[in-house]
Formats: structure tokens, C-alpha cells, sequence
């Protein structure tokens, strides 16, 4: 009996220092678990501490566009200051996240990539108004969103910075950066995951969809090109576009239809055809970013570069506890909005 309790410690022994701990403590190596912990995490504080603040003690409303810059600021220098830790703490070097110079053709490509983007999405974002007034269901309210109209050149240059130009960059260095660089390098999961969690990350259903798709076209190009400058410039693109046809295919505001009949016909066909267009044009733009990818991979392979190498991270040192934590704050995120 003895002799079997004492062969039976050393068999939990083993399994809680080659299996329990190993889950329960950090990773040595970077991955997604310590990225998704850090940047939802800080995330959800900075929501519940938005959400917990009464109106009355404020100087200005949440909903005017300077608390809508406010959490924004926040929000985002949360997933800058993940980011600096990150790259810090792992030693992980730029042309992991930043990627390296795809050509001047490259960054052309990534740029004219925002029309179609943008013409896929803002019709999928009128179609799911359309359908959910048609269905009887309630526009959801949006959790971070400012109704005040700016025509002051410092209320307009305040909203191009805190609605374009800051989240473009942070943003994008964080999921088509850092995130990027972590994952393992297979891609459909580099598409795939940078652009699922950009989309969870504004926490808003209404707009799921249609950020779903920046957030995939960003992806494609950020991984066929190699660089994260250029799913900028896919942004950049998509918000150039926005403005200069926004007579044509116009962005329709819930706040303006209370049902479906207030629903202008045109918007919704421009928007059936402007998907169309818009799904033709992405097929022949991946296409050449396909090809640019193949002359990379060949230019690799001629000089022996290490930019266009992976970072080497087994798949089990993703999955800790820090990975369960970072999927349960995002969780929380979209459960207390």
C-alpha cells in the first residue's frame, strides 16, 4: 500500500508541473493569450469605468464629440500601451509587426483596395438597417458614438483626428501589427482572426458587419503585402472614397428612418449594386496582391532575408490562462454594453 501512494505522488507531481502550471502561469514566448488579456482587458475597465460615470458629474455630455474623443483616447492608448509592453518585454522586432517595404506599386494596390471596401460595406451596413426595420427588430443603441454636429474648423479637425487618423494607426498597428506577428503563420488564421477581433473591439452589432469587411480587406492586404502601412492606406482609401461618393451611395443613419417605408429605394439598390461592384473589384485586387506576395516570396528565397520569416512560437504557448482571460473579457465587453 505504501509502496503504491508512494508511486502515486510522483504521478501528480508530473502532471501538475507538466500540465497545470505550464497553463497557469505566462508564456515565454509572445502570443495571442498575453495580446487578447492585455487589450480587452484594459478595454473593459475603461468601458465600465465610462459606463459607471454619471452624466451630472461631467462637463460635457458622453455623447457630444468630446467624450466621444475622450473614451476614444483612451481606448486606444490602451492597445498602444499593450502593444509598447509587448514588443518590449519579447524583444519583438519591428519587420515582425510592421512588416517591410512592399514598393511603391504595393502601397498603390493596398490604397485603391479601400474603394471596394468601402463600397462592400456601407451597403451591407444599409441592407441590415433596411432588414432589421422591415423584421420589427430595434435598432441597437451604440455603445461609444457622438450626435453633436461640428462646423467649427477645431470641431472638425478634432473629429478627423479621433474618428480617422488616430484609431487608423493604433488600431492598425495593434491587429495588423501585433496581432498579426503572434499568430501562427497560416493565412487563413492571419486573415481571418486580426479581422474578427478589430470588428469585436467597437463592440457595436449594428455595425458588425460592415467593419467585419474593412477588417478582412485590411487583412488580405496586410498579409500579401507584408506591411501594416498598407492596410493603413486600405483605411485611408475606404474614408476617401466614403466622402467623395457619399452622394451616391450615401451611409444611412438610423437616427433618420423610423421603419421601413422611410427607407429611400435608391439607397437600397445603389447599395445592391455597390456590393456587386465592390466584390468584383476585391477578387481582381487579390489577385495582384497574390502576385506581389509570389515575387516577395521569391525575393526571400534569392537573398535569404530573415524579414519575411515568421516568428517561431509553438501553438500550445497560445493557449494559457492569460488566452481564457482575454476571451472573457471580450465577452464582457459585448455583454455590458
Amino acid at each position: 500500500m505504501a509502496h503504491q501512494q508512494k508511486g502515486g505522488f510522483p504521478g501528480f507531481t508530473s502532471i501538475l508541473k507538466n500540465n497545470i502550471l505550464p497553463f497557469l502561469l505566462p508564456s515565454k514566448y509572445p502570443n495571442i493569450g498575453i495580446v487578447l488579456a492585455g487589450g480587452f482587458g484594459l478595454s473593459f475597465l475603461l468601458q465600465m469605468i465610462w459606463q459607471e460615470i454619471p452624466d451630472e458629474k461631467l462637463f460635457f455630455s458622453k455623447t457630444s464629440l468630446i467624450g466621444f474623443s475622450l473614451i476614444t483616447l483612451f481606448r486606444l492608448m490602451a492597445l498602444l500601451l499593450v502593444y509598447v509592453l509587448v514588443t518590449q518585454h519579447y524583444k519583438i522586432q519591428e519587420h515582425h509587426t510592421l512588416g517591410r517595404n512592399p514598393g511603391l506599386g504595393g502601397l498603390f494596390i493596398a490604397f485603391i483596395t479601400g474603394v471596394p471596401a468601402m463600397l462592400i460595406s456601407i451597403g451591407i451596413h444599409n441592407l441590415f438597417i433596411y432588414f432589421e426595420l422591415k423584421s420589427g427588430n430595434p435598432i441597437p443603441p451604440q455603445l461609444y458614438y457622438y450626435i453633436s454636429s461640428e462646423s467649427s474648423v477645431y470641431g472638425i479637425l478634432l473629429m478627423m483626428i479621433m474618428t480617422v487618423i488616430f484609431p487608423i494607426i493604433i488600431e492598425e498597428l495593434f491587429f495588423r501589427g501585433l496581432v498579426f506577428a503572434v499568430l501562427p503563420d497560416k493565412w487563413w488564421i492571419r486573415i481571418l482572426v486580426p479581422a474578427v477581433l478589430s470588428s469585436l473591439f467597437a463592440v457595436n452589432r449594428l455595425e458588425f458587419l460592415s467593419l467585419l469587411v474593412i477588417g478582412l480587406c485590411c487583412s488580405f492586404v496586410r498579409y500579401f503585402t507584408d506591411n501594416m502601412l498598407c492596410s493603413c492606406l486600405t483605411r485611408a482609401g475606404f474614408f476617401c472614397t466614403k466622402i467623395l461618393m457619399a452622394s451616391i451611395l450615401p451611409t444611412q443613419d438610423p437616427s433618420e428612418v423610423q421603419n421601413a417605408i422611410d427607407f429611400d429605394r435608391m439607397t437600397i439598390y445603389a447599395s445592391m449594386i455597390g456590393i456587386i461592384l465592390g466584390i468584383v473589384m476585391i477578387l481582381v485586387l487579390i489577385r495582384q496582391l497574390r502576385l506581389l506576395r509570389y515575387l516577395q516570396k521569391n525575393e526571400d528565397m534569392r537573398c535569404e532575408s530573415e524579414e519575411g520569416k515568421p516568428l517561431s512560437i509553438p501553438l500550445r504557448e497560445h493557449f494559457h490562462i492569460d488566452f481564457v482571460l482575454g476571451i472573457a473579457f471580450l465577452a464582457l465587453c459585448w455583454i455590458m454594453s
